[in-house]
């Protein structure tokens, strides 16, 4: 088996075009073309069907397009394995989290990472949890910082539990609902900066007043992730839910409820069969010292 061949065919699977995905890849059509007639006679099968100007994968070509992009996910995993070893803790870590932790615990990370392992490099995509699973299952980042979710357990993925975290409701303020207790029946008068539907915290909110009977919060503005979320409800009167941690920006104030108030686990994550170069373990164990410190 050619290795390029699979990068090839993942090409031309992914456009559906042999003209996109030659020019894409610097190479000719006609070369292209030889090697998925070579895949074909190697596997026997007839790999896309012609509609149109344009391909379209058949059933064997699906089955073969899903192989392959977990054998080129093995392959990455192997290059990044062999690289790690020559570089120690050093190179590029890929972190996803909720913007809560990038705001309030990456910080502290970042600085003890600056001190102890000034070779260490992060990138770090600030996303909601259903987003980050989707890219960590995917390979696009390598660990992930998030909410414990409570869907089925995925055997891909390796998660142990971080930190503890609290959500409220939240009000500019000065607002009529903000640092005192309140009802549902109040909260549901005004309108929401919410996350997606998606989003573990937005459904638990939503079941909240379901629960009682009442509406879904009226959601005027849907931000993903939340990151903007604390500035908006500082300048308008809609309410919003998140992390307890951000009332330290001392702009906003707590909207009092024990029913809308969610204690939650935040999990540290990465896929079960990808290797963990020495910089991620590096970086796992420092974030475990430095939550013991700030949590």
């Amino acid at each position: 088996m050619d290795i390029r061949d699979i990068r090839y065919f993942l090409k031309v699977a992914e456009y559906c075009h042999l003209g996109r995905a030659a020019e894409e890849l610097h190479i000719s059509q006609p070369a292209l073309s030889k090697c998925i007639s070579r895949l074909e006679q190697s596997y026997g099968v007839q790999l896309f069907d012609r509609v149109g100007r344009r391909i379209a994968l058949t059933e064997s070509g699906q089955l073969l397009r899903e192989r392959y992009q977990l054998l080129q996910q093995d392959l990455q995993e192997i290059q990044r394995e062999v690289s790690s070893y020559r570089s120690g803790i050093a190179g590029v870590v890929r972190v996803g989290c909720a913007a809560s932790i990038a705001s309030f615990v990456l910080p502290d990370v970042c600085r003890s990472m600056q001190e102890k392992a000034p070779d260490l490099r992060l990138q770090i995509r600030v996303a909601m949890d259903d987003v980050l699973q989707e890219a960590l299952r995917a390979g696009a980042i390598d660990i992930t910082i998030s909410p414990h979710r409570t869907d089925e357990p995925d055997d891909a993925i390796v998660s142990n539990r971080l930190l503890s975290d609290t959500v409220v409701v939240v009000a500019r303020r000065g607002h009529p609902l903000a640092g005192r207790q309140s009802s549902l029946r109040e909260m549901s008068e005004f309108g929401w900066v919410l996350p997606t539907p998606s989003v573990s915290t937005r459904q638990w909110l939503d079941a909240v007043f379901v629960k009682a009977g009442l509406p879904q919060p009226e959601t005027i503005i849907s931000a993903s992730p939340l990151v903007a979320a604390p500035a908006i409800t500082v300048k308008t009167d809609l309410l919003s839910f998140m992390s307890r941690r951000n009332l330290q920006v001392g702009e906003i104030e707590e909207v009092e409820n024990a029913a809308t108030t969610l204690h939650r686990f935040f999990d540290i994550a990465h896929r079960a069969r990808s290797f963990m170069s020495p910089a991620a373990r590096y970086l796992i164990a420092l974030l475990e010292r430095e939550v013991e410190m700030i949590a």
